[in-house]
């Protein structure tokens, strides 16, 4: 008789979590399918393992690497004064950079006297002998892949976007995100948020004050210290605000990346370096028409294959504002690192793959104007197969689009609806920013500008009322079903 009653408390028991874990289960279907997620994805993807996913120390093999590279970094200093453009009239052409230039010469717009110039080209000499002797020891984690970006506070909302949009793709990629210094560490953010998405914080100061006698890092030259001392051989870097509109992750398993180990894409611009470049590097110099200036929104990298180049790219970005941003972008659009990655490698003959199809511009027309909002850039393993003449009749005829870099307009969910902006048409009623429907359907196969709109709306009701309200007001009136309102 006592059996059998503990049998019935038992079962009772037993049914009562049972219903407790279906309801738990349906009402967390309901929440994904209302993201437009489905439950199996969701929990797939909550996912890599990179150790602690907390803020992470750095190892003291990095350190002693470091400390002892930065000795030569300093000893590289150019004994010369720091590099000066002379600006020609902002109506001149070549000025600008124009990818179509009718003269098909590379300009020079740079002050350096050739005592200078031979000073710059001896201490570049002396960096190229120390990062080919220095680069077999570099220290990262064999066989490891991985996504690394930056962010100080005013980018978080921004990266998380990006964050829920990689792992929307159904990336199983660890993230590294590096931070400015310990004043930028958020405990909810790195102990919770980041964790959630597969993304880990690291405080670039834990390591790069281990050698003190080096200068403050500066806007550009973070992403390059972010790359040099991540944990992972093999690097796809992303800006805070750009992201993949499809899985990056056979990215490091096929062409063109696996042969060559670098892969950059290309910006709208003519190609920026001044001819001095090329010869303080000691390489000859390409026609200006070979290839565009770069975009690194997105970067590939290959620690065991450019470890020397990565090297020389952190030594042109530490002296980066002073010298190698004038050299290689001569106050071009979006002066800073862009140049760097293909030079280095450039400088040391080594292998890369810089993407041939030029960026889609996303966008809209208003008032007779073209509104850039962000850039598309294609799949490299598609543009590698073209390029070769390897496209099967099953392979799609032009590439398709991977990444959105959205650096025109930036996803904060608290100002990117605004009176006036990409949200707004001429008449100030609510619009697509990025232009029509079919054509991100046609390329991306699916819809990703609204994708990205729910987790716009996902991060800005974590945030505040006011921000949730507008952006649950902007996602109801352009993609409601038949006047249905969404409610997340």
């Amino acid at each position: 008789m006592i059996l059998t009653r503990r049998s019935h408390s038992r079962a009772a028991v037993f049914k009562a979590l049972a219903t407790i874990f279906l309801l738990s289960f349906c009402f967390v279907f309901s929440y994904l399918h209302l993201r437009g997620t489905s439950s199996l994805q969701f929990l797939s993807n909550r996912l890599p393992t990179s150790g602690n996913l907390t803020a992470a120390h750095f190892p003291p093999e990095l350190i002693k690497f470091w400390t002892n590279f930065a000795d030569s970094l300093l000893e590289a200093r150019p004994v010369c004064a720091d590099i000066k453009i002379d600006h020609a009239p902002p109506n001149d052409t070549e000025t600008r950079f124009e990818p179509h230039n009718p003269n098909k010469q590379r300009v020079d717009f740079l002050r350096l006297s050739a005592e200078d110039q031979k000073a710059v080209k001896n201490s570049h000499s002396f960096m190229v002998k120390q990062a080919l002797h220095k680069a077999p020891n570099l220290f990262y984690n064999r066989k490891t892949k991985g996504i690394v970006t930056t962010a100080g506070p005013r980018y978080v909302p921004i990266l998380l976007v990006s964050l829920r949009m990689l792992r929307r793709s159904g990336s199983r990629l660890p993230v590294e995100v590096f931070l400015g210094s310990w004043d930028e560490y958020d405990s909810t953010i790195c102990e919770g948020l980041f964790p959630s998405l597969g993304a880990r914080c690291r405080v670039i100061t834990d390591i790069y004050n281990k050698a003190p006698s080096v200068a403050k890092l500066e806007h550009f030259q973070f992403k390059i210290f972010a790359i040099l001392f991540s944990s992972f051989e093999d690097v796809l870097f992303l800006d805070a605000d750009a992201f993949p509109g499809n899985n990056p992750d056979d990215l490091f398993l096929t062409e063109p990346y696996s042969s060559y180990g670098l892969v950059t894409w290309p910006d709208i611009f003519g190609n920026t370096a001044s001819p001095i470049y090329f010869q303080i590097a000691s390489i000859s110099e390409p026609p200006v028409s070979l290839r565009l200036s770069s975009e690194s929104g997105q970067l590939l990298l290959s620690k065991s294959k450019h470890a020397a180049d990565l090297l020389l790219m952190t030594y042109y970005n530490y002296y980066g504002p002073s010298y190698y941003y004038p050299l290689l972008c001569q106050g071009s659009h979006g002066a800073g690192d862009k140049e760097t990655f293909i030079h280095a490698a450039m400088a040391l003959d080594r292998p890369f793959w810089d993407v041939r199809e030029r960026p889609w511009v996303l966008g809209h027309w208003k008032n007779g104007q073209f509104g850039l909002v962000a850039m598309a850039q294609y799949h490299p393993g598609d543009d590698w197969r073209i390029e070769n003449g390897l496209n099967r009749s099953s392979d799609p005829a032009t590439p398709r689009p991977l990444f959105v870099h959205n650096h025109f307009h930036k996803l904060d969910p608290k100002t990117i609806i605004r009176d006036v902006g990409p949200t707004r048409d001429a008449e100030g009623n609510y619009q697509r920013m990025w232009g029509p429907k079919e054509s991100i359907v046609d390329r991306f196969g699916h819809d990703v500008e609204q994708e990205v709109w729910k987790e716009i709306l996902v991060t800005g009701c974590e945030d505040s009322t006011d921000t949730c309200a507008k952006v649950k007001d902007y996602y109801n009136a352009m993609y409601g079903e038949d006047g249905k309102e969404i409610y997340f």
